[in-house]
């Protein structure tokens, strides 16, 4: 199944906090009130591999890799960090990672693609089969 984290609002606005902090975290020493947005996005299997494995400024422990929550919040945080192209660069590194086993972090990027599918219940897009050979054509040619 492919990730879908869209619904029929891609936008919520939300009431305006204070002391608050960019994910709605008490905060005391935030001087500034945020707003409160909830945005939508729909994210492929690659997609949620990428930003978990390649989002620079993470580095997930084997023991995050096992918690649901602490998966979660990752995810949250490598949205918040990344933009459409750093996305789909992720998503193409992590799809080349796993698809070759002798290269490098194909071990890592495999473990993380287990945790997405554990935590998120989606999995790689299986390629489309392969048509079938008739042989007695190959002969008759």
């Amino acid at each position: 199944m492919h990730a879908s984290l869209a619904t029929q609002q891609p936008l919520t606005i939300d009431a305006v906090e204070e002391n608050v902090s960019l994910f709605g975290e008490a905060d005391p020493g935030e001087p500034e009130p945020r707003l409160s947005l909830r945005v939508s996005v729909s994210l492929r299997f690659f997609d949620l591999v990428g930003l978990l494995a390649f989002q620079p400024e993470m580095m997930l422990t084997a023991s995050d890799l096992l918690n649901s929550e602490a998966l979660t919040e990752a995810l949250r945080f490598a949205l918040v960090n990344s933009d459409m192209p750093q996305i789909e660069e992720y998503a193409e590194l992590a799809r080349t990672a796993l698809s070759h086993p002798r290269r490098s972090f194909h071990a890592y990027t495999k473990l993380v693609a287990e945790a997405v599918t554990r935590t998120f219940g989606v999995t790689a897009p299986q390629p489309p089969a392969a048509p079938a050979v008739n042989t007695l054509r190959l002969v008759a040619a």
